[in-house]
């Protein structure tokens, strides 16, 4: 954590002036890519790395050897004293990068308060200093601070870190002792020449530019290694959050039979026993325990499209977080969550608003559109004279005929490919639409005739039946129909399905 600042030698060797360009660059870059992964993922680990990044840089820039060529202008100079005070900052900020990417507060409660207090009281006094120092035009008590209390300080934390670091589980304080180590032994290096070799070869920055070469490569490994870790803890819940859902359905499963074998076993024993008398009491019992294997039966089928529903969303975001890209990864894990979250919500309810249903299908087209490279068109069109919200459904109800209209129907489409949800009011009835340009229903059976190996879509039998005990217990008349499109040839030109809300 050492930096030099004792005595500043401008120089204009040449291995000076190319490695100088190329960290230049290389903190500008990675201020900018840290801004833009925090932007999307708010993981603080980005902020404070991309803060370093950018203080260092400040740092730096005045040591140009395209600005300065002469050491007595910079050393005399008033920028002298922000070249300690800009070490102070990003030495503190390194720290909190540190504290953060160890998640510290978990980890080592004790030490993430006792630093984050000293951290603070370090920036404070060095910028009081610092501010000082400019107006009465006099460095030293900057100085005096910056050798013998900042620095000692944190030498200490340093090596303190280092040994906590060996207690993080994941491997992740790994990443630290090494970057950490390899920084310092440059930054000593570097220190030492500039106090007793200043003019030889190469120049003391040399060395504290290519500690800072080395640092950020091991640090941007570990934040991509912690970002692998924080995915893979995504995934793992959401697979014991399937592994829950099965089990339910199994319990649920089981409770049907047994509901339905005490039906049948209650009904033998009252026509058994009763006269005629009793038939009345018994169509009564009877239609009770319809009613309850009804309801049950719905419960059902709402848990079996949910993990069905998430399996197919998983395959897709999969597909592109294998290639590897972060800010995507961290773009679409956000949207994921959402959809998620939205399924959950849904599947506490017997139903759910149109509105729902709707916003639910757009982050399920957004997700499924990363396999399609983006190329699918999808669009909701709704009359304004109809208000969504105000119309219930079963949940996720439309989203197996979603789903047969890209894997069915615009996989295999050569060009544009099409998809459209239109919503409009014919007579007393609502009418929902959903259209593609895909091959076709005749077209997509005869492809998948050919393959070996055939598996039945489940998606539209699960959608018929929800929505028969949908109508049966609220009452409705909810239907659909499936239309096969034609062109002026007779050719086949998508498919259309049209719902009926009442």
């Amino acid at each position: 954590m050492i930096n030099f600042s004792l005595k500043v030698v401008i120089n204009s060797q040449p291995e000076y002036v190319y490695i100088w360009s190329f960290v230049a660059s290389m903190l500008f870059i990675l201020t900018a890519l840290c801004a833009l992964i925090y932007s999307q993922s708010r993981v603080k680990s980005f902020l404070y790395y991309g803060l370093y990044n950018f203080v260092t840089l400040t740092y730096l820039f005045p040591k140009s050897p395209f600005l300065f060529h002469l050491d007595d202008v910079y050393v005399t100079s008033r920028f002298y004293g922000y070249s300690l005070y800009s070490q102070i900052l990003f030495h503190c900020l390194l720290f909190f990068f540190y504290r953060e990417f160890l998640d510290l507060k978990q980890h080592r409660p004790k030490f993430h308060t006792v630093l984050t207090k000293v951290l603070y009281t370090l920036m404070a006094v060095g910028g009081v200093l610092f501010v000082l120092s400019i107006a009465i035009g006099d460095l030293k008590i900057l100085h005096v601070y910056y050798m013998f209390f900042h620095l000692p300080v944190i030498t200490g934390f340093s090596i303190y870190a280092l040994y906590s670091a060996f207690f993080i589980p994941n491997r992740l304080g790994y990443f630290i002792i090494v970057g950490v180590t390899a920084y310092n032994i440059l930054a000593y290096t570097a220190f030492y020449r500039t106090l007793f070799l200043p003019y030889e070869t190469p120049a003391p920055l040399v060395f504290f530019c290519t500690g800072i070469i080395f640092e950020s490569v091991v640090f941007m490994l570990g934040l991509g290694y912690k970002i692998r870790l924080l995915y893979l803890e995504k995934i793992n819940s959401q697979q014991k959050i399937i592994q829950e859902q099965a089990e339910i359905q199994r319990l649920k499963e089981n409770y049907q039979v047994e509901l339905e074998t005490k039906l049948h076993e209650q009904a033998d024993e009252l026509k058994s026993v009763l006269q005629k008398s009793e038939d009345e009491k018994l169509k009564s019992l009877t239609l009770s325990f319809e009613n309850e294997i009804s309801l049950l039966r719905l419960e059902s089928l709402r848990s079996q499209m949910n993990p069905h529903f998430i399996f197919n969303a998983l395959n897709s975001i999969k597909v592109y977080l294998i290639d590897n890209d972060k800010e995507q990864a961290v773009y679409y894990l956000n949207k994921f969550s959402k959809l998620i979250r939205k399924i959950l919500e849904s599947s506490r309810t017997d139903s759910i608003s149109l509105e729902e249903e709707l916003e639910i299908i757009e982050l399920y087209m957004n997700i499924e559109n990363i396999r399609f490279d983006k190329k699918i068109n999808f669009a909701i069109d709704v009359d304004p004279n109809i208000n969504p919200a105000s119309i219930r459904l079963p949940g996720l109800i439309l989203q197996p005929f979603i789903e047969n209209a890209l894997w069915h129907g615009l996989m295999l489409r050569e060009g544009e490919k099409n998809i459209g949800i239109d919503i409009k009011k014919e007579d007393v009835k609502i009418v929902l639409s959903i259209t593609d340009n895909g091959i076709g229903r005749e077209k997509a059976k005869q492809n998948s005739d050919k393959k070996s190996f055939r598996k039945e879509s489940l998606g539209l039998r699960f959608a018929s039946e929800r929505i028969a005990n949908f109508n049966k217990k609220q009452r409705t008349d909810y239907s659909f129909e499936i239309v096969d499109l034609k062109d002026l040839k007779g050719n086949a030109s998508g498919t259309k399905i049209l719902f009926y809300f009442n």
